[in-house]
């Protein structure tokens, strides 16, 4: 049987957890407000598809990871994605894009817009709300209706089993999914799903990833979350007793991973998210 890791493309954070997370992981990004999860998913997305295009690198990265390897450990192996994608819930695509067209360099843009499969719910997602019967139904218009006669859980399944295997998958957002009311779903209905999905995932053997925004939903619905997925990176602010707040990292869990970063005594990362470099770990706090 093969082992295989898939790298986040952010080297200053995969340098400490042994180079990449598990493929065939469900991985939850829990977010207080504007800490970082997107950006770490968009710079992700973005080191990833420049790694695919520069294949010298990707082989010298694996080399190391095999030459590290230890004796009495399980060997593994880096592969690459063969797409990625990204499910947007609510919003159109041009938002994201131009999300990253204000916050990096132009190159991030331009990397996104060529190198991602877009898929949007915002039809079904506003199909029984307010917002579909205040809006015509023209292209001209933000929300348009594609006329899908499947509901918001059936559309998601649909895609991610036709795109997920070897591949990496973000589901932006979780919060919003857990929000939606429509289609006689309950959070129940949703909460299976995710279940569904983190089973089917190890089939797929690719990296699936879902932001959740902190302390929005009740706090055992949370807690319900975060313990049936694989692995839950938690970001959040923390005051270092300065004028400046200070973005923060840690795993809270991921089987298969946390036991090596216990290891190396690691706390927490420090992170910061700048124009040209896009999400990277600043600092490490261990545990001394």
């Amino acid at each position: 049987m093969t082992f295989e890791k898939i790298p986040t493309g952010i080297k200053t954070f995969d340098s400490n957890i042994n180079d990449g997370f598990p493929a065939g992981s469900v991985v939850l990004l829990l977010e207080d407000i504007g800490a970082g999860a997107r950006e770490f998913i968009y710079t992700s997305i973005y080191n990833i598809i420049k790694l695919k295009s520069n294949q010298r690198i990707f082989d010298q990265m694996s080399k190391k990871h095999k030459d590290y390897g230890k004796v009495d450990e399980i060997t593994t192996t880096l592969k690459l994605p063969n797409e990625i994608s990204y499910i947007s819930v609510s919003k159109p695509r041009e938002d994201i894009l131009n999300e990253n067209a204000y916050s990096f360099h132009k190159d991030f843009y331009n990397t996104l817009k060529d190198g991602i499969i877009f898929k949007e719910l915002s039809d079904i997602y506003f199909r029984q709300s307010i917002f579909h019967n205040l809006v015509p139904d023209t292209k001209n218009n933000t929300y348009v209706s594609h006329g899908s006669d499947k509901n918001i859980l059936e559309e998601t399944y649909e895609f991610l089993d036709k795109h997920a295997e070897n591949n990496i998958v973000v589901l932006d957002s979780l919060t919003e999914l857990m929000m939606y009311e429509g289609d006689y779903l309950n959070k129940n209905d949703i909460i299976m799903f995710l279940k569904g999905v983190v089973r089917v995932s190890k089939m797929w053997n690719g990296l699936v990833y879902l932001i959740l925004s902190a302390n929005i939903l009740e706090r055992q619905m949370q807690e319900i979350i975060t313990e049936l997925v694989d692995g839950v990176l938690t970001f959040e602010w923390f005051d270092r007793r300065s004028v400046r707040r200070q973005r923060s990292l840690y795993i809270t869990k991921f089987r298969g991973l946390l036991p090596r970063i216990e290891q190396n005594n690691i706390e927490k990362f420090e992170t910061k998210i700048t124009s040209y470099g896009g999400f990277e770990v600043s600092n490490i706090r261990k545990i001394v």
